[in-house]
């Protein structure tokens, strides 16, 4: 069977990699990650499965050859991205797979129902307070009796001792130069569920206090990211009465409802392509008592145009601007003329000069160690 994950023609530019006695060819860009080879390798000693979950899963093709193995089990693959959770589905629809379930949640909810989960663990991906939050979920989501597989790049001990405590033991599936593998097994339920919220208050010189959840996987948990806070000042003291807001990449939502708690504005609109960012957002909002608001999952901005005053966007630093690029036009296309756009980063050059060609000025402003690009429509 052959799984194409690239849209690439040119036969010099994508990686073909053969999986279980090659029955299996996949075409991508750059090849898969070891923790989806290894668990590839595994999907074939399953022993009649009836329903299979996939965490931190980035390309669909797991799902798509435990699909060709087994046609008879319900597979799920859950994101708590939208971005991924819609890259998924097109590779889905490429390779014409269409009973797959791909799902985009904070948390996930079915509670001992999975016969088999498998999580990815790549470098740079989950922080090891979200490693933890999902190794707990996939002990509740897994029926008596049910198995796990950690799927790890590299070999880190930390890991293993996490699922020592939590499963009670382990045994060591597959090793690696590049990775390894682990398995559990649910042997009883869990005595103590832990709580991953925290609260905390962030302080804005000179204006109300804005009280603040946050949960592992969101931007940034456990405190402000002072980038935030030095967007918030600018941002919020510029501020003024009836303007309509939005906030892209609003993380928890803290820079949105700073101004929101601090300044009579007509709307807030809070945009992020993370659901659990979207989840505690739609929390920190009932927590401060903001009644006009409304909060979006989306990874492509948003279709409205002209009918704000006032952006914020606190843009991630990967994916070669394209995100930041995705931030600004968004935000020349949002806001009204005279509106205002406030985008924060470490280093400006690009952002400032991008901003200058979309908006025709571009001011910059120092705060915290940190670079706010200000433009007017």
């Amino acid at each position: 069977m052959l799984i194409c994950i690239t849209d690439q023609e040119n036969k010099t530019a994508v990686k073909e990699e053969s999986f279980l006695d090659k029955k299996y060819t996949v075409i991508s860009r750059s090849g898969l990650n070891i923790t989806e080879i290894q668990i590839i390798e595994i999907l074939k000693e399953l022993t009649s499965p009836k329903r299979i979950l996939f965490l931190e899963n980035r390309t669909g093709v797991s799902g798509i050859i435990a699909r060709g193995l087994y046609p008879e089990a319900e597979i799920t693959i859950h994101c708590m991205d939208l971005y991924y959770a819609g890259k998924i589905k097109r590779n889905l629809l490429k390779n014409e797979v269409s009973s797959v379930a791909v799902c985009c949640k904070p948390y996930v909810e079915q509670k001992d129902i999975f016969d088999v989960i498998f999580l990815q663990l790549s470098k740079g991906g989950a922080t090891r307070e979200l490693t933890l939050d999902l190794m707990q979920q996939i002990h509740q989501a897994l029926h008596m009796g049910g198995k796990c597989f950690f799927s790890i790049e590299g070999n880190d001990s930390w890991v293993r001792n996490q699922v020592e405590k939590l499963f009670g033991g382990f045994s060591l599936y597959s090793q690696s130069k590049t990775g390894c593998c682990i398995a559990a097994k649910k042997k009883e339920k869990l005595k103590r569920v832990r709580d991953f919220q925290a609260e905390f208050v962030m302080t804005v010189f000179g204006k109300k206090p804005v009280r603040l959840l946050t949960i592992p996987g969101v931007f940034s948990h456990r405190e402000v990211d002072q980038g935030a806070l030095a967007l918030a000042e600018v941002a919020g003291g510029e501020s003024q009465k009836g303007d309509a807001v939005l906030d892209m990449g609003c993380g928890c939502g803290a820079i949105g409802i700073s101004i929101g708690v601090n300044q009579d504005v007509s709307r807030i609109c809070f945009v992020d392509s993370n659901s659990r960012a979207v989840y505690i957002t739609e929390k920190n909002c009932q927590l401060n008592g903001l009644e006009r608001y409304e909060v979006m999952m989306s990874d492509t901005g948003i279709e409205e145009e002209c009918g704000f005053t006032l952006f914020t966007g606190n843009p991630p630093y990967f994916s070669h601007y394209k995100i930041s690029e995705l931030f600004i036009s968004t935000a020349y296309k949002a806001l009204k003329p005279g509106g205002r756009a406030f985008v924060v980063a470490k280093t400006a050059t690009w952002h400032q000069k991008f901003m200058r060609e979309i908006f025709g000025n571009a001011e910059l402003i120092n705060r915290r160690g940190y670079q706010i690009i200000k433009s007017v429509k």
